[in-house]
């Protein structure tokens, strides 16, 4: 029986043959890649048995007296396989090569072959077909645009911008504090007040045609997770991190909402004042 720990020695080192990938498969193969819109890399591996059958379907000179080339096939021309192309001289040793075309956005195969003194190609193998990005700004153009909310200026400064130029502790500090605060908003608001929409505007049941609305208000904030908090004089229960959050129903006319908050030890206070006013007016049919 073998211990852990003698099995730790044992492979601590890998076989000396096993550090490295092989040179070669024992297949004969060609594989194209995409580099940029254009240039592409190809590779492949030609066995000893490919050249074996070559040299005995084109003579023992074959490999000798022919050019040994990358043939480069425009797969995007009509007739594709004795359409456009150009030949690239290569060496079969290389096992790869760089092909650079002169214009973007196209589809091309390569095929590694033999031109012979006589003229004519002999192919040995191909690669798959690859298509180039177009190396231009693109001709699609959005037909729907984003309108920018009025209230940029209070989104931007929600998502933490104000934070830029701190430490990096600092700026996550911040930004989980504002997360807490946003997320606190839509899913852990506590309510302090109920809509007035169905004692506001309730439907009327001898008419098809209605239409309802109000408007609530959500405050929000966040100060140290032991501060003793109020807003208009009523204690608020802080989240662990010290965010917390109200919703209110927002009838017509001002409102103030005065939040005040004190440390720990009662040494320090700071105070913001908010002050909100609503509006709302009713228009018969046909008023705008």
């Amino acid at each position: 029986m073998v211990s852990s720990g003698q099995l730790l020695e044992k492979n601590a080192q890998p076989e000396a043959d096993s550090r490295e990938l092989p040179e070669r498969y024992g297949l004969t193969m060609a594989a194209l890649m995409p580099r940029d819109d254009k240039w592409m890399f190809v590779y492949w591996e030609i066995t000893d048995g490919s050249k074996a059958r070559l040299a005995r379907e084109h003579g023992d000179e074959i490999f000798k007296k022919s050019r040994q080339v990358l043939r480069v096939r425009d797969m995007a021309s009509p007739g594709s396989e004795d359409g456009r192309f150009f030949d690239v001289p290569v060496r079969f040793e290389a096992g790869s090569w760089y092909v650079h075309v002169p214009e973007g956005g196209g589809s091309y195969c390569c095929e590694l072959g033999l031109v012979p003194p006589e003229g004519g190609f002999v192919g040995i193998v191909k690669t798959n077909i690859v298509t180039l990005p177009a190396g231009r700004v693109s001709e699609a153009m959005d037909e729907k645009w984003i309108s920018v909310s009025p209230d940029f200026d209070k989104l931007l400064e929600l998502s933490g911008v104000e934070y830029i130029g701190k430490g990096s502790g600092e700026v996550a500090k911040s930004l989980a504090q504002r997360w807490e605060m946003l997320r606190a908003v839509f899913s852990r608001a506590a309510s302090w007040g109920v809509s007035s929409l169905s004692s506001r505007a309730p439907r009327p049941e001898e008419k098809k045609f209605w239409l309802a609305a109000d408007c609530e208000l959500i405050l929000y904030g966040a100060t140290d997770p032991d501060a003793f908090v109020t807003v208009s004089g009523r204690r608020v229960n802080l989240n662990p991190d010290g965010t917390f959050s109200m919703r209110f129903a927002l009838p017509d006319g001002g409102m103030d909402l005065p939040v005040r908050a004190m440390s720990k030890d009662e040494t320090e206070h700071r105070q913001i004042k908010i002050s909100v006013a609503r509006s709302t007016r009713l228009h018969g049919s046909g008023e705008i």
